[in-house]
């Protein structure tokens, strides 16, 4: 959810260095943006704008910021209060000296609150955060980590918090709890943020702070402790091969981002496949697969829910292990029946998705075989698994998510592959699926070439206010996927159903204004499908195919989006491409942001 950022150097432009950290950690959040900085005088300036990081910027370009040496700053995604200037952070206690910025939700802000209230002190926002700068102050003893180990006693919930003293210039202090957190060193300055990715380029090493860490860092040091007592956390070196995020001549992140799945796809498989001899290698795997495992449990939400479905398909298909996928908010409360012979296997994008995180610690806690699916190494969810796949998808900047589905659906399929040859997987059906995945890029990439006539498709149901999205088997979690970037990109109403079901009840909803988008590629349900779509045209909908190019059933569609036809197996990966690039179009053409759709915010920390 929310971005923080921190600086602290001497004798550096805090706030220049802050709007950048923040611009970059935008993804997080983007309702309305602040900052607090503060210099060697215990001048303070607490600068906040609705909207964007860029609207912040232009409000703090009309300051004079240059020997302002500390700072910290926060991107909102709402949770308590509306978006208003009022309710932006930072928050500031009653006196104005300290000052903090938040993510994540405390859930015990009401009763915290109405005490504060009773001794004295004035609120003014309907934030939960402004709780933690008064009950602070109120707590405060002198001592900053002591008076932080009080805060953390008294409030319940997910945060990660991040404090500026102005009797103090010289640190920023903290704590975490659910929410990330990592402190990033360099030679003269220190940084803490909540996604080590935002410091590419500023630092020489960083450390991921674990629940329960509380921290101050200075320009000359900085001390950890959880529960009492003084701790070290391993300090990362960033990786020399991760660079900046850029737009590069793409004019949003997400176009960029389709055209990385070519290389994607081709990352998930390096190093783990061998093409020439037909090998598969993963130290990983080859433990799981002495572990007697007969059946898959997916945790995941949204679009990695989504990935999930069709790692069910490719377990199921391929290696003979029967598979349930449970929505991750739905699983952290239902009944749990561990079993000794599954694999709980925890899907997320950012390896932060709370929700499932917490899934995770309660399977584990209980003795579960646990396996993560994450885009992030150091993640929580990759730290605390312990063991997974890294889809190596590199960063996904575009809240929407697109390349990170596909890596995940190739992390699966790859899972599917190397337990299936162990068990009882036809060694001919396994060689084909290689031999066509050596292709796979190739074919993606010519896909990715007919992007002006998907737009020229797109442009015609534009105007359009729902849709259904329909698919069978391997299919219908194609159909979902399209159906949710539909309605993140576009805000139109949108509804994925198995096609087999729609005369239960759903054709009831069909007219002329209410076209159903069919996946139907070259499968055994194409037939059963084509027949859903007469029925659906029968009631004067319009149906738009998504359908292979050799398909014998054109005349049926009022509108194609072909593709050249793989296998079964692979066929998922084109069809989706073409529903992205579908729900871009269709988004562009109403004018709507497609890298920071309204509401909605990359890394769902809180639940």
């Amino acid at each position: 959810m929310c971005g923080i950022f921190g600086y602290i150097g001497r004798p550096w432009n805090a706030s220049k260095e802050v709007i950048s950290g923040l611009e970059r950690l935008e993804y997080r959040g983007y309702d309305s943006a602040g900052l607090c900085v503060v210099n060697h005088k215990k001048e303070v300036e607490v600068i906040k704008s609705v909207g964007k990081v860029m609207e912040l910027k232009r409000r703090v370009d009309t300051f004079d910021l240059a020997d302002y040496h500390v700072g910290i700053g926060h991107t909102r995604w709402a949770t308590h209060g509306k978006v208003t200037e009022e309710n932006c952070h930072p928050h500031i206690s009653d006196s104005g000296r300290f000052v903090v910025v938040h993510n994540g939700i405390i859930e015990n802000y009401s009763e915290l609150k109405s005490m504060l209230i009773e001794k004295g002190c004035t609120f003014y926002s309907e934030t939960d955060t402004e709780v933690l700068a008064k009950l602070y102050e109120d707590l405060f003893d002198g001592d900053h980590f002591h008076t932080l180990e009080l805060l953390v006693t008294q409030i319940e919930g997910a945060y990660g918090v991040v404090f500026i003293d102005r009797e103090h210039p010289d640190m920023i202090f903290g704590a975490k709890k659910g929410s990330p957190l990592v402190i990033g060193m360099s030679k003269e300055e220190k940084f803490v943020s909540s996604d080590y990715r935002s410091l590419i380029g500023l630092i020489d090493h960083y450390m991921i702070l674990e629940d329960g860490d509380i921290f101050t860092i200075t320009p000359e040091n900085y001390s950890i402790a959880n529960r009492g007592l003084s701790v070290e956390r391993t300090a990362h070196v960033m990786d020399e091969n991760e660079k900046k995020i850029e737009f590069w001549n793409y004019p949003y992140f997400m176009l960029k981002e389709f055209f990385d799945q070519t290389g994607g796809i081709e990352n998930v498989f390096r190093g783990r496949i061998n093409f020439d001899t037909y090998d598969m290698h993963s130290d990983t795997l080859e433990y799981i697969s002495t572990l007697g495992i007969e059946r898959a449990v997916i945790v995941a939400s949204g679009t990695s829910y989504h990935s999930g479905l069709m790692g069910k398909h490719y377990l199921e298909e391929l290696a003979g292990i029967e598979t349930d996928v449970i929505v991750s908010t739905e699983f952290k409360y239902k009944k749990k029946f561990i079993h000794t012979n599954a694999l709980y296997i925890f899907v997320s994008q950012s390896g932060e998705t709370a929700d499932t995180l917490d899934s995770l610690k309660i399977v584990k806690e209980q003795g579960g075989h646990v396996f993560g699916v994450v885009n992030v190494p150091g993640s929580s969810i990759a730290r605390i698994a312990g063991q997974g796949l890294f889809t190596r998808a590199w960063a996904e900047i575009g809240v929407a998510s697109t390349k990170a589905f596909t890596a995940q659906m190739a992390c699966f399929l790859f899972l599917a592959l190397y337990l299936g040859k162990k068990r009882w997987l036809d060694y001919k059906r396994y060689r084909v699926i290689l031999e066509s995945l050596q292709s796979l890029p190739e074919n993606i990439s010519l896909l990715l070439t007919k992007s002006e006539w998907i737009r020229t498709i797109a442009r015609k149901y534009a105007f359009y206010k729902n849709f259904f999205y329909l698919g069978r088997s391997h299919e219908l979690p194609i159909a979902m996927e399209g159906s949710l970037k539909l309605k993140e990109l576009t805000y139109l109403h949108s509804e994925a159903y198995s096609s087999g079901e729609l005369k239960h009840g759903s054709i009831a909803l069909i007219d002329e204004d209410f076209p159903s988008i069919l996946v139907n590629g070259w499968g055994p349900l194409a037939s059963k499908n084509a027949s859903s779509a007469e029925e659906i045209r029968a009631r004067s909908g319009k149906v738009i195919g998504i359908i292979s190019e050799f398909d014998t059933h054109k005349g049926l569609y009022d509108d194609i989006l072909e593709f050249t036809p793989m296998i079964e197996e692979l066929n998922p990966f084109l069809e989706v491409i073409i529903l992205q690039l579908f729900s871009y179009h269709v988004a562009t053409e109403l004018g709507r942001d497609v890298d920071k759709p309204r509401n909605l915010a990359k890394s769902v920390t809180v639940e």
